[in-house]
């Protein structure tokens, strides 16, 4: 089978499933069809109460009614509902109920036309002859309704409009969800740029050069790098008391045999072979004060080397 053949045998196929469904879609009694107006103008009331139940409201609203009359079958069109609830969704909330007000309106002339059909006589017999006559002249020759084809056609478009709009969203739904995703991607990235920020911090923080000592920080008494960080403090030279602060802390520690002397390692390399105690709690707020003082060149003063020693008191570096 060729392609072409392939396409004419879907094609078929689709279409007879819509007759099918057409088919299916019989049409109501009039007293259905009133009972149906008194629903959608209900559906109308609800609409304006709750904005959000229009969707759902459009969703339900067929594009045509086949009424079965004593005349025979009438088509009642219902686009105008579907595009009223359709701009409704689109406008702005001051338009809103002057546009629920108006499909009301409507949706009630409907329900009134209903009642003065299901009212009216048959006429007069002689009139309506007289009319046939007149109809049939020769100047209306060219006048026709629509042929069952045509009909048959419209059903089927009709159908397939409707089950396309439940397969496809409206325009509204897709701004809604345009906003959605925009917030979704914005939350995204924020999320990726702040992780990249932590990194970034830490790496600079793992990053920072050594500081190469000469010999171990416990070959100096304690005692003399505390001695020599308060005569900087009282020069008010902050930034390098804390400095000469940090590596009292560093050999009161390692004189106490907390870890085993190493003139290459680092400020967080000395914090890391500390245990979970209150020794390390004290610890890692001297080492992070130094850091930012000594490596991050934030400005030091007297309540930080105050607060600092204190630190240092904790971790027996007192005298």
């Amino acid at each position: 089978m060729t392609a072409s053949h392939r396409r004419s045998a879907i094609l078929l196929l689709f279409i007879g499933a819509a007759l099918l469904a057409v088919a299916d879609e019989s049409p109501i009694s009039l007293t259905d069809y009133k009972t149906r107006l008194d629903q959608y103008a209900a559906e109308i009331q609800k609409v304006g109460q709750h904005h959000e139940y229009a969707v759902d409201f459009y969703r339900q609203v067929p594009s045509e009614m086949l009424v079965q009359t004593p005349s025979g079958t009438t088509t009642v069109p219902l686009a105008f509902l579907r595009n009223g609830l359709e701009s409704f969704l689109k406008s702005s909330p001051t338009v809103k109920a002057a546009m629920l007000e108006k499909l009301g309106g409507r949706l009630k002339a409907m329900r009134a036309e209903a009642d003065s059909f299901e009212q009216a006589n048959p006429g007069d017999a002689a009139a309506r002859e007289r009319l046939n006559r007149i109809m049939s002249a020769r100047e209306f020759g060219r006048l026709r309704g629509p042929t069952e084809l045509e009909l048959l056609w419209e059903r089927i478009s009709a159908w397939l409009d409707k089950k396309l709009s439940k397969l496809f969203p409206t325009e509204s739904a897709l701004d809604q969800l345009g906003q959605v995703l925009v917030w979704i991607v914005i939350g995204i990235v924020s999320a990726i740029l702040a992780t990249w920020l932590y990194r970034r911090s830490r790496e600079r923080l793992m990053d920072r050069p050594r500081e190469v000592m000469p010999f171990v920080p416990s070959a100096r008494s304690w005692r003399a790098w505390l001695a020599e960080a308060r005569e900087k403090a009282s020069l008010g030279q902050w930034r390098d008391a804390i400095h000469l602060g940090f590596w009292a802390a560093v050999a009161r520690l390692e004189s106490d045999g907390v870890w085993p002397p190493d003139k290459a390692r680092t400020p967080r390399e000395y914090l890391n072979a500390i245990p979970v105690s209150d020794t390390r709690s004290s610890f890692a707020t001297v080492t992070k004060t130094f850091e930012a003082t000594w490596y991050g060149g934030r400005p030091a003063a007297a309540r930080d080397f105050e607060s600092f020693t204190a630190e240092l008191e904790r971790l027996g570096c007192r005298g």
